[in-house]
C-alpha cells in the first residue's frame, strides 16, 4: 500500500459533533507542521498546507470548470456539484459564514493503493488571508463526507462531499489540488497544480 505522511496534527482532542451544532471551525484546532521523514516518489501532498493557504495563482496552474475531469499523477477527479448553504447534515454555519459543499468523484489510475486525506483539496477565495484555515474542509462529521483519511485502491471509484466553512460575502472560489514528488528534500518537488473555478449555487 502506498502511504504518505500527513502534514496535520491535532493540538487537542476534536470535539464531538451533534445535530444542530453551530459554526465550529474545526481547523482552528489544527496546527500546520512540516512533513516528517523522507517521502516516497508517489507521495501525495498539499502545497497549500506546506506554504499556508493562499489565494494566489501561478501562470502554470491548470484551470478547470465544474464538471471537467481532472487527471493527476495518481487519480482522476470530477466535481459534479457545488452548493452554498447555511446547514448541511446537521451542521450549521457560524454567523457571517456559509457552508460550501463540494460533491466529488475520484477514480484511481495508479497500480497501487494510495492513502488520501480530506485536506488534499482546498478552497480559496480572492480576499483570503495567508493564515485563514477555512481553506481546509471541516472535520468529518457525517456519512456523506469523504473521511479525514482513506485509502483509494487501484481502479477504485469513490464519491463523497467536502464541506468548507467560508465567509458568506464570497461567491466565487478556487478548488485546488497540488502534486508533490520526492526529490530528496523535506518539502519535495511540486508537480502540477490543478485549479477549478467554482461558483456555488444557493
Amino acid at each position: 500500500m502506498q502511504k504518505r505522511t500527513s502534514t496535520l496534527t491535532t493540538t487537542s482532542p476534536l470535539p464531538l459533533v451533534f445535530p444542530g451544532c453551530v459554526g465550529y471551525n474545526f481547523k482552528k484546532e489544527r496546527k500546520k507542521v512540516a512533513p516528517i521523514g523522507k517521502r516516497l516518489a508517489w507521495v501525495l501532498a498539499s502545497a497549500l498546507l506546506l506554504t499556508s493557504c493562499s489565494s494566489g495563482q501561478n501562470d502554470t496552474d491548470q484551470h478547470f470548470s465544474l464538471g471537467d475531469t481532472v487527471s493527476t499523477a495518481w487519480f482522476d477527479y470530477t466535481v459534479t456539484e457545488v452548493e452554498s448553504t447555511q446547514e448541511y447534515g446537521g451542521y450549521i454555519s457560524a454567523q457571517g459564514d456559509q457552508l460550501v459543499v463540494v460533491e466529488l468523484t475520484l477514480k484511481s489510475t495508479y497500480p497501487q493503493a494510495v492513502t488520501m486525506f480530506d485536506s488534499d483539496f482546498q478552497l480559496s477565495w480572492d480576499s483570503m488571508s495567508q493564515d485563514d484555515t477555512r481553506c481546509m474542509p471541516v472535520e468529518y462529521y457525517c456519512d456523506q463526507q469523504l473521511p479525514t483519511e482513506y485509502e483509494l485502491a487501484p481502479r477504485e471509484s469513490r464519491s463523497g462531499v467536502l464541506v468548507y466553512q467560508v465567509p458568506d460575502d464570497q461567491s466565487t472560489f478556487q478548488f485546488t489540488f497540488q502534486e508533490f514528488f520526492d526529490d530528496g528534500t523535506q518539502e519535495g518537488r511540486p508537480g502540477d497544480q490543478y485549479v477549478m473555478d467554482l461558483t456555488p449555487q444557493a
